[in-house]
Parts: C-alpha cells; sequence; structure tokens
C-alpha cells in the first residue's frame, strides 16, 4: 500500500525476543462487561433502596414506592449507557468521576422536579434525596470492585493494535499496561522500522509494518502513535488505518499540552482544538477554594482525637516540640511556615550537613532524591508517622489558612528554588498540597525533575475532579504506606 515512515529508535527497547508473534489472551467481548457493570449499579440502586428504606423506618418516615424506585432506575442506567459508562474504555478517572456524579446528580434532580410537578410518586422528597446519596456512593464503590474483579480474571478491556514502535508509542504502551482500569489492551505494535520488527516494546511484539496490519488487522481499535512523522505521512498513515479499523485513536504531537483541557470543534472542514486555561478560571479557583476549606475543616474534626494521641506519642519518644514549622514556598514565591508533627530528633539539618559530608553516596541520594531512604535523624515514632504520612496531618492548618490546598503541587524548599530552574514560577501559580499528583504516583521513589513534571502535568490539568480523584487515590496509597520514608 506504499505506506513507509520512519519511527523514532532512541529509547526504544532493541532486544530481540525470537521470531513470531504471541497470540493475545481471549477477552470477554464489550458486551457481557458492559452487562456486569450494569448488573453491579443495579445491585448498588437496590442496595441503595434497602438501606433508605430501613433508614426511613427508623425515623419513622413514609416509605418509598418501589414502583417510582425501578422507573428512575431505568431511567439511570440508560442515561449511564447514553454516557458511554457502559463499559467504558478509554476513560480517564477524573472523567469517568465527573460522568458519574454529574449524570447520578441529573437523574436524581429530574425525580425530584417529577415528584413536586406531580405530587404524587414520592411521598418523602427526603427519602428520595437519601436514596441518591447512597447510590452516589454506592454504584462507584461497586464499579470499581466489579472491574477489579474483571482485571483480576483477564476480562476486562478491548485488544488494540498500536501504529508505530518509537519512544511515543513506548509510553502510551506502559501506562496502558500500567493502568488497565483504561481498558485499552496493547496486544501489537507495528512499524516500517525493520530495526524494530521483531523485537518486544514494553512487553509488545512489533509484527510487522504498518502495511501488515492494515492488510489483516487482528484487534477492533488502532492506536496511531508516530506524531513525530511528517504531516502527508500522518494523512495518509490516518486515513488509512481508518479505513481498516473499526475505531482509530490518534496521538496528536502535542507534548507539554494540557490534554484534560482539550475539546475537539471544526471550523467548516477544518479540525481545530480549545484548550481550556482552568487557572485562568475565576469559578475553579472559587470551587477549589470552598472545597479546600469545608473539607479540611470537616477533616479537622474527624481528626482530632487521632492528632491529641500523636502529639502525645511524639512527646514520650524524644525531647523536643510537638509540631515543627519550615518555611516552604507558596503560591506566587511568598514564604509561609508548613506545619508538621515532629519526626526528627532536634538539629535536624546540622546532623544531615554532617552526615553528607561524611559520606558521599549519601550525598548523591539526597541530591537525586532529596530524602534518605535510612535518615539516622528521624525518631521511632517519626519512622511510623513518615510511612503512613501521618506527619503532614497539621498541614490542615495551612490548608484553612490558605497557605496550602488539599491537592497541589509538592511544597518547595527556599533553597530548592534555583534546581526547580524556569519551572518555578510555574509551579508558583497555585497553592501547593497537602498531597498532589506526584505522591499518588511516585511520592518518594520519584526523582526531583521527576516530581516537577508531575507537578506540571497536575498544574495544566487542573480542574476540581482530577482533585478528588487524587484525594481518593491519597487514601489508597497512604494506607498501603507504598513509597513513603
Amino acid at each position: 500500500m506504499g505506506l513507509r515512515l520512519s519511527s523514532e529508535t532512541a529509547g526504544a527497547p532493541s532486544a530481540p525476543t525470537g521470531p513470531g508473534v504471541r497470540l493475545a489472551p481471549l477477552r470477554l467481548s464489550a458486551l457481557p462487561q458492559s452487562l456486569a457493570l450494569v448488573l453491579g449499579d443495579i445491585f448498588s440502586a437496590l442496595l441503595a433502596y434497602v438501606l433508605t428504606f430501613l433508614l426511613l423506618r427508623f425515623l419513622s418516615r413514609p416509605p418509598l414506592l418501589l414502583e417510582s424506585t425501578l422507573i428512575w432506575l431505568v431511567l439511570w442506567l440508560l442515561w449511564r449507557a447514553y454516557q458511554g459508562l457502559y463499559p467504558g474504555y478509554g476513560r480517564s478517572p477524573q472523567t469517568e468521576l465527573r460522568l458519574h456524579v454529574v449524570g447520578t446528580v441529573q437523574v436524581a434532580g429530574a425525580q425530584l422536579a417529577a415528584s413536586f410537578a406531580i405530587n404524587r410518586f414520592v411521598p418523602s422528597v427526603t427519602g428520595v434525596m437519601l436514596e441518591w446519596v447512597l447510590i452516589l456512593v454506592l454504584a462507584l464503590l461497586v464499579r470499581y470492585g466489579v472491574r477489579a474483579l474483571l482485571i483480576r480474571l483477564g476480562q476486562y478491556g478491548r485488544n488494540i493494535s498500536v501504529i508505530g514502535a518509537g519512544r511515543t508509542a513506548a509510553l502510551n504502551i506502559a501506562h496502558l499496561r500500567a493502568n488497565p482500569a483504561y481498558g485499552l489492551n496493547p496486544v501489537v505494535a507495528y512499524d516500517d522500522n525493520p530495526a524494530l520488527q521483531g523485537i518486544m516494546v514494553e512487553g509488545v511484539p512489533v509484527a510487522g509494518p504498518i502495511e501488515q496490519a492494515l492488510l489483516h488487522p487482528t484487534t477492533e481499535q488502532a492506536l496511531i502513535s508516530i506524531p513525530g512523522a511528517r504531516a502527508e505521512t500522518q494523512q495518509r498513515v490516518i486515513n488509512s488505518v481508518y479505513a481498516a479499523f473499526p475505531i482509530t485513536w490518534v496521538v496528536p504531537d502535542l507534548f507539554g499540552v494540557p490534554n484534560q483541557a482539550l475539546q475537539p470543534h471544526n471550523i467548516g472542514s477544518v479540525a481545530s482544538l480549545e484548550i481550556k486555561n482552568n487557572l485562568r478560571s475565576v469559578r475553579a479557583r472559587a470551587v477549589k477554594r470552598t472545597l479546600d476549606f469545608i473539607l479540611s475543616l470537616v477533616g479537622l474534626l474527624l481528626m482530632a482525637p487521632l492528632l491529641l494521641i500523636i502529639a502525645i506519642l511524639i512527646r514520650l519518644d524524644s525531647p523536643g516540640p510537638v509540631f515543627y514549622k519550615a518555611p516552604r514556598l507558596g503560591r506566587d514565591l511568598v514564604l509561609f511556615s508548613c506545619y508538621k508533627f515532629r519526626s526528627m530528633y532536634q538539629n535536624a539539618e546540622e546532623r544531615l550537613q554532617h552526615l553528607l559530608e561524611a559520606d558521599p553516596q549519601l550525598r548523591v541520594e539526597y541530591d537525586t532524591y532529596h530524602k534518605l531512604k535510612d535518615d539516622p535523624r528521624v525518631t521511632r515514632v517519626g519512622g511510623i508517622l513518615r510511612k503512613f504520612s501521618l506527619d503532614e496531618l497539621p498541614q490542615v492548618f495551612n490548608v484553612l489558612l490558605g497557605d496550602m490546598s488539599l491537592v497541589g503541587p509538592r511544597p518547595y524548599l527556599p533553597r530548592e528554588q534555583e534546581k526547580m530552574g524556569t519551572m518555578v514560577h510555574f509551579i508558583a501559580q497555585v497553592r501547593p498540597g497537602m498531597t498532589g499528583y506526584w505522591q499518588v504516583s511516585g511520592r518518594n521513589s520519584s526523582t526531583f525533575g521527576e516530581r516537577l513534571v508531575m507537578d506540571r502535568f497536575y498544574i495544566t490539568n487542573w480542574t476540581p475532579w482530577l482533585d478528588i480523584v487524587i484525594l481518593l487515590q491519597t487514601v489508597r496509597v497512604v494506607l498501603m504506606g507504598k513509597g513513603a520514608y
């Protein structure tokens, strides 16, 4: 078919694995996967109805009508199907959460509006609101559970072919394989570069040239990942792949552009992309600050007994104050005092300098990660606090004061400003966070440069939904004690 292109080779794996292509594991089709998720939603809704029924009886309120609940349950399922949540392949966590919350609230609002208009289907408005709040929470948890079970059984997702096998393709394949909940499973790659044919790219075999994929497509979907190719080559490949595969995704040459804020448009026959700058949105900033204040205030009230216990343990373990104040770079590079539980012995900075001067290997480790894995300055209680990030709980006061946000970039030290380079003013656009994309993605196992990249990704793709996803993921990461020291 005359399709020839030179793919990126730098950084691509080069170890051959022998001839032949491994067959992709057999998976359920999209229909049974969707049915499993639908059944999970039905179970969630019925469980919410039962719990609501019991709570209303306890409160001596009239129960909800089962017929009305079933009618609105069907409408809710149909709306979720329209949103593409069955099976929901290719949805980012924040997009899936937004669709779930917004769609559920819309159906709940429609039921309340219809109830007030007809005034005979709902004996208890409180019951309706309680039921939908339970559905909002239960359906999300059950959906995650059902999908996790399907993933564990190797029965979730759609097999895809990757067109291109260079650096960009390797990044995409690695991300999709590390995040099976995305639902796109790379099983084979194609590239016209002979040096790449027959090797494995992130565990995926490169079967042959692109023409082979067009003549004998083995999957329903193709992912074109050749952003470095010329425009005319891109056009030719895209049109050919589009004709051979039912579903085609294209990775554009837009690295460093806010990818969560892209919205497609067309001007006549010309495609265009809208890039929303949420940092300039007054509404988004107001929503973020409101969430910060409300959630941190509620969290402080709930954590009060735990904070008291930790304070007592610190005083019993070693001499010194309970809290530790450290200067950090805030929004617009304004210094503020970041509160933490003391996890080190007194005179920790002096000890650090002596340690680094005496041990060159520790100096290299600290320069790379800005932390020490086996830090002799840390107390016994401090080691436990750091493992589960409990030493950072007092930062909730910084959030209430407006110095920090619940989610944001890492709070950097003043002495790190020079090492941040040109990124410093970009990161200083927003308040630092108690947690962030850096914590749920790499925590202390990531290098200083990698944390900067993660912070840039968060800022350029900042939405309230991303904040909520990061908060949920932080709970999981902290409970596992993953990557912390």
